[in-house]
């Protein structure tokens, strides 16, 4: 890569880190080029990224971010994996790393907080966006369907008071 390049590369990826929420930065050595190929699919199915870059060039690409505080990671073969949905991010490599002992996680970000490893893992572990999504519109759902039933046992019961104390006299 000519320096002009890493410079459009550095000044690019900045740009594109600024605005995302979420960052890990992963060792990836003894990967093979199939498994890092199979990460890349699973982390771009649920809208995030995945990169491998070099240490110097990241370093430059996380200054005057959020990420900056990651700076110390950035020893021997990293990658990044960064999105605005930490679970599915943190679940997806997670659970790569499980299934392949050669990822290992070295820590993240979100927004300008750094994660330890125990926070990544906890992340992990939390229902997806959908699935939270799914629960707030299941929960709206049931609050006014309770309110309907509540009106309606209130006028039906209503109705009946009326139609006993019509038929008492």
């Amino acid at each position: 890569m000519q320096k002009k390049e890493k410079q459009e590369f550095v000044k690019h990826f900045n740009s594109i880190l600024k605005e995302k929420e979420f960052m890990l930065v992963c060792d990836y050595k003894g990967l093979d080029v199939a498994q890092i190929s199979t990460l890349r699919s699973q982390i771009s199915a649920a809208n995030s990224n995945f990169k491998v870059a070099k240490n110097t060039l990241a370093k430059r690409a996380i200054k005057d971010t959020n990420f900056e505080i990651l700076e110390k990671l950035f020893v021997g073969p990293t990658s990044i994996a960064y999105s605005d949905d930490p679970v599915s991010t943190s679940k997806i490599l997670v659970n790569f790393a499980k299934e392949n002992e050669n990822l290992k996680i070295l820590g993240g970000a979100m927004g300008d907080k750094e994660l330890s490893i125990d926070d990544i893992n906890n992340l992990a572990t939390l229902p997806g966006l959908e699935a939270l999504r799914a629960k707030l519109i299941g929960l709206l759902v049931s609050t006014q369907t309770n309110i309907v039933c509540a009106l309606n046992a209130t006028q039906s019961g209503l109705a009946r008071i009326i139609n006993t104390k019509y038929n008492e006299k």
